[in-house]
């Protein structure tokens, strides 16, 4: 496997899990792809890291839940 095909796996990956952020009480507050999630996150850590640093510390204390999801593997 090349280069290309490795990156083109990751990204093909990245596209179908999705990135759900709960409140404490169990209830869905966003939902997004993986993709957009981690550049989001890039963008912040890069552009403001010690407000995403407080933000993060933040949810901790509240108890906020982040989980992936992976798509169903399709029946053949």
């Amino acid at each position: 496997m090349d280069v290309n095909e490795n990156f083109s796996s990751l990204f093909e990956t990245a596209m179908e899990r999705t990135v759900t952020i709960g409140g404490p009480n169990g209830s869905p507050a966003v939902k997004l792809k993986l993709l957009h999630a981690a550049a989001g996150a890039a963008a912040g850590v890069v552009l403001a890291p010690r407000a995403t640093a407080v933000a993060a510390i933040a949810a901790m204390l509240r108890g906020v839940t982040v989980t992936i999801d992976a798509p169903a593997p399709e029946e053949a």
